[in-house]
């Protein structure tokens, strides 16, 4: 009898340890562009892989993508925008935003949602604001 309950313990254990953890691009996000300028390109970088959305015109929103997780406010953006000049060139920037850390951040796994990024010029400098909204 007691070889037969040690039996189903560890057949038991050894199920529960070996199920798979959590599902991957369980989370679809996409970006609108609530901001004054076409937003040519824009990478999220989550875990050395980067996630791309491009040409996202003023007040649009782009296509979703499927996610691994996404931060509520600490994710890593790298954002270029094409600045429109009428007698000039066109001018293009870009920012590239690194978090230090994610102190006080949710991290999100799984459902829809949308990064609405706002892009402004100050003296010359790009600046970029970041919400995410669930859907």
């Amino acid at each position: 009898m007691k070889k037969l309950l040690v039996g189903i313990v560890i057949l038991f254990s050894v199920v529960g340890f070996s199920q798979a953890e959590g599902v991957t691009d369980s989370l679809k996000l996409r970006v609108f562009n609530n901001g004054r300028y076409l937003i040519k390109e824009l990478k999220i970088n989550i875990e050395g892989t980067e996630y791309v959305f491009n040409d996202i015109l003023k007040n649009k929103h782009s296509e979703f993508i499927k996610l691994p997780y996404i931060w509520s406010y600490g994710n890593s953006l790298s954002t270029t925008v094409i600045i429109k000049k009428i007698f000039t060139y066109d001018w293009w920037v870009t920012l590239k935003e690194t978090p230090i850390d994610h102190i006080g951040d949710k991290k999100f796994e799984s459902g829809e949602y949308t990064l609405n990024i706002k892009t402004r010029m100050k003296k010359k400098m790009l600046n970029v604001e970041q919400n995410l909204v669930k859907e």
